[in-house]
Order: structure tokens, then C-alpha cells, then sequence
């Protein structure tokens, strides 16, 4: 267990926090003090056993108190640079502060930035040299040029040039949700990433295994294409793709295009350390499971039934039809074949009469025929 003062406690200072107060706190465990301008910001971590403690960096007598008492510190520099001073003065003087207490380690969170543009997408790593004619660069590059001072000076010295950062609540997956992400010329430019947890991880690898003055590119194992991982993410969480804008473009100033590899070799060789999430697939399912939102599922698609035939409409029904009754006919036949009868028997009179009855009831059959 060690002492560990945090100066500046962002984004990865927190987690870290986080991480080592878990095992224990002050109750035989690690002392974690953790120095920013707003410690009101920081107050939740005091709940876990940290310190809290408030510093403006930018003062030339900020660090000495904000390490007073804390035994051969571990000391990890995590302030942004500033820009009311000269390039590496605030990091000279937290320097100078942790060795007069006798600091065990000095860790600079540097950044690949240091590498400036690389158009052709190349593969940097610790022996790449820096872009001394980058403006942007140089802010880092002159913070790494005071650290390599104190490491002549003595001071056991690590510098950690870190890819993208990325975990829960910070990264490309927060600008997708909230419709600000964009690909530049396509999304065809590789960049490397590395999780806020292995960050975490390194740091401890370092402050344990790495040789004094060592010098590490922290990313994970799997660069990919901007497009690819936008790709992912979007089908992932079900929101739109991102908008693609040119590098050059007309009228318009050029965009920068950090299109490079970047490579870990060394640092998994020397502090023998194994990503957490050797890729963005396992780091952004772990970010989805700590923050409890499983990704939403895809849509499914209702299963219609084909529609039904089309019902011919029914034909008009006929007029109804006044069935024209048979009885007198059949009255008819019969007078009809009683005459013939009687006449075969030689009776023509009685034949007579019953033709004479028959005939009587032609009216009615003519009637029910002019009716149908």
C-alpha cells in the first residue's frame, strides 16, 4: 500500500481515486489525496476515505502544501496545460515539489498528440520522433522536456503517452448520442483509443514495474478507421450517422487529421501488463453493463399476415321471381286425358262436356302467364 497524490483529479484522476480507495482507504489501505481548483467537485470521493484537496496550479506555491505529509508519494501529473504560463512551468514546479517530499514516482499523463499529423496513417511508437514544428505538439512536448529534467535531477520519472480516452460518460459513444460526432473525409483515417479502467491499470503497472525515466504509448491493441467504430456504435445504439466533413475544403481552414496506429509493444512488454479490453468491443459492453442500459434491441419486424384476397362484391340479388302456380295446368291435363279417354270408349257426349270444362279454365292460365 502506498501513498498517491492526484494533481489535477479529471476525468482519468477520479477513476483512479475511485480504484484505490476501494482497497481500503486509510484503514491500512492506500492514502489517496486528490488536488484540483474545485474540490467542491471532488466532494463525493471524501466519502470513500479520500482527501480532498484544493489547488490552483497556476500558482508558483501550489504543490508544496498540496503534498505536505503524505510519505513517499506516488505522484501522478494530470493537469491540462495553462495557458497563462510558460510551456511546462506548472509541471517544473509540481516536480520540484515531489521530490522535496521525497516522491517514489513521477507520473506525467502525457498524450500522442505529441506526434503531431501523420496523413499517411503510419504506426507510431516510443522510438516515432516528435513534431517539433507542430504548434499544437509542442504544449506536451515542452511538459515532457521538463519532466526528462527532473528525471536528471533524480526524480524516478514515467512519462504515459495516452491514445483517445474513452469509458463511461466520455468518448465518441456520448457525441453519437448527442448528435455532435463527426467523420472527417469519410471516416477513413485510423486512430487508437485505450479505456479509462486500463489507464487505471497502467498506472499502476507503472508506478510498481517501470523503470525510471521510461516513456510508454498507451493505447489498445486494435486501431481501426474512425468509420469503422462510428459504424459499430450506430448500429449499437440506433441513433443516426454521423455527418462526414472534408479535411480541406474550400474557404474553410484545414482540419487537423491525427490518422495514425499507435503502438504498445513496449508497454506490454516491460510492466508485462494485458489490456482489460484489448479492443473498443469489450471496453464500450463494459460501458454499457456499468452503466445498467443493456444496447437497445434491434427493431423487430411485425409479421404482418398477407392480406386476404380481395372479396368480390356480391352480384345484385334477382328481383323475386312470382312463381307462376301449376295447379290449373295440371286441372287442364287431366280434363284433357278424361276427353280422349272418353272418346276411345265411344262416348264423344260425355268427351264434350269435359272439353267444354276444360276450356273454362284456359283464362286463368293465360292470366298467370302475362303476370311472369
Amino acid at each position: 500500500m502506498a501513498d498517491w497524490a492526484i494533481l489535477g483529479c479529471g476525468y482519468v484522476g477520479t477513476r483512479l481515486a475511485r480504484a484505490l480507495a476501494a482497497e481500503g482507504g486509510t484503514q491500512g489501505g492506500n492514502r489517496v489525496r486528490v488536488c484540483a481548483r474545485n474540490a467542491t467537485r471532488l466532494a463525493p470521493l471524501a466519502e470513500l476515505g479520500v482527501e480532498i484537496h484544493a489547488m490552483d496550479a497556476a500558482k508558483s506555491r501550489a504543490f508544496g502544501p498540496s503534498l505536505y505529509g503524505l510519505t513517499s508519494p506516488i505522484v501522478v501529473y494530470s493537469i491540462p496545460p495553462l495557458p497563462n504560463l510558460p510551456s511546462g512551468e506548472a509541471l517544473r514546479r509540481a516536480a520540484d515539489a515531489a521530490a522535496a517530499v521525497g516522491a517514489s514516482r513521477f507520473i506525467y499523463l502525457s498524450s500522442t498528440a505529441v506526434y503531431g499529423e501523420t496523413p499517411d496513417g503510419e504506426t507510431v511508437d516510443e522510438e516515432t520522433p516528435v513534431a517539433l514544428s507542430d504548434a499544437e505538439a509542442m504544449t506536451r512536448i515542452a511538459e515532457e522536456s521538463a519532466v526528462d529534467m527532473a528525471r536528471l535531477s533524480g526524480l524516478s520519472t514515467v512519462v504515459l503517452r495516452l491514445a483517445a480516452i474513452y469509458g463511461p460518460g466520455r468518448g465518441v459513444r456520448e457525441r453519437l448520442k448527442a448528435g455532435s460526432y463527426k467523420l472527417i473525409d469519410d471516416g477513413a483515417h485510423f486512430f487508437s483509443r485505450v479505456h479509462v479502467d486500463d489507464i487505471v491499470g497502467i498506472l499502476r503497472a507503472a508506478a510498481d514495474r517501470a523503470p525510471a525515466g521510461a516513456v510508454y504509448c498507451v493505447a489498445d491493441d486494435r486501431p481501426t478507421t474512425q468509420k469503422e467504430y462510428a459504424d459499430w456504435l450506430v448500429a449499437r445504439l440506433g441513433v443516426k450517422p454521423p455527418v462526414s466533413v472534408p479535411s480541406l475544403a474550400p474557404g474553410a481552414p484545414r482540419r487537423g487529421v491525427r490518422n495514425r496506429k499507435v503502438a504498445n509493444a513496449r508497454l506490454v512488454r516491460e510492466l508485462d501488463y494485458r489490456f482489460r479490453y484489448p479492443s473498443y468491443v469489450e471496453g464500450e459492453q463494459a460501458i454499457e453493463a456499468e452503466q445498467g442500459a443493456a444496447p437497445p434491441a434491434p427493431p423487430r419486424l411485425a409479421v404482418v399476415p398477407p392480406p386476404a384476397p380481395p372479396v368480390p362484391p356480391a352480384p345484385p340479388a334477382p328481383p323475386p321471381v312470382e312463381r307462376r302456380s301449376t295447379e290449373p295446368l295440371r286441372e287442364l291435363a287431366d280434363r284433357l286425358a278424361e276427353a280422349i279417354a272418353l272418346l276411345d270408349d265411344g262416348d264423344a257426349r260425355t268427351a264434350r262436356a269435359t272439353l267444354e270444362r276444360a276450356r273454362d279454365l284456359l283464362p286463368g292460365i293465360e292470366g298467370n302467364s302475362k303476370k311472369n
